[in-house]
This record gives structure tokens, sequence and C-alpha cells, in this order.
């Protein structure tokens, strides 16, 4: 099995780009972590389609804001995303959510604060090259032996 250098450079380059998403929606800041667990939330519900709280979420977000969502195309959902770091579970949902296609994916974090008429307007993003420096950083040694084996043995 031969690999080129261009895909393996490639494969590398991806690795050594992934990042994490962390917002800021006002005064609350949201971990990527934490953007990842309400999100799997919404998603578990959007799979089994069921919904909690008074107002059924997740439920449709139809985006009347007309809000970049990372170019993807919905539907999407809207999910509480709760600034005590715990998972929405019926109760008070706050201002903030998060928001995730049919198939799961994380769209981005809107907030009602600072919107008017019950509109939402983007939290502030903010993208590291990962919260877990150490850890990128051994898994891209991996990687970069690992290519160079296959560049070995490939030749």
């Amino acid at each position: 099995m031969r690999l080129s250098l261009a895909f393996v450079l490639t494969l590398i380059a991806v690795v050594a780009a992934s990042g994490s998403e962390s917002a800021s929606c006002g005064a609350a800041q949201y971990s990527s972590d934490a953007i990842a667990r309400a999100a799997n939330a919404s998603c578990s519900k959007v799979k089994k389609g069921t919904a909690i709280g008074a107002n059924s979420y997740p439920h449709v977000y139809r985006n009347s804001e007309k809000i970049d969502l990372k170019g993807l195309r919905g539907p999407f959902y809207e999910w509480p995303i709760l600034s005590n770091g715990r998972i929405y579970d019926g109760g008070n949902p706050g201002p903030d959510r998060v928001i995730i296609t049919k198939d799961c994916t994380p769209a981005g974090v809107l907030s009602h604060q600072g919107a008017t008429n019950n509109a939402f307007r983007e939290c502030a993003l903010k993208t590291t090259s990962d919260s877990h420096a150490p850890m990128a950083q051994s898994r891209l040694v991996l990687v970069v032996y690992l290519a160079m084996m296959v560049l070995v043995f490939a030749a």
C-alpha cells in the first residue's frame, strides 16, 4: 500500500489545525467541552424524537435573524446551554442556546441577551489551537511518527 507524500502531509496539517471553539454570550463563558455536552444532549433528543421543558427542547430553530451558521444548511435545532455548567433538564432554559443540524453537527451558539423581540444574536466564538495543548502536541507527534512509518514501509 503506497500513500503519497501529499496525502500524509495533508493528514498532518488537519491534525495540527484541529482546534476547539469556546463562546462568550454576554458575561457567560462556555468552554468547547460545555458546548459539546449541550450539543450531545440535544442530539440525543433529536435522534429519539423527544423533547423536554415547557418550550419542548430541542425544537426547530428557524433562523429568522439570518445568522450564518458556519455555512451549514438546516433544519436546525436549538437547545439551552446553561451558564452553571449543567445540562438542561427541563427547568429554566436561560437566554443562551446551542444550535445543531438534524444530523447533529454543531452550528453555533446564540443568545437572547442583547437581542430585541425574543430574537437571537450570535455569541462571540474563540477558536483555540486546542484547549489541551499538551494532548494536541502528543497527537501531532503520534501522527508524524505514524506518517513516517508509513512512508518507510511503503517505499
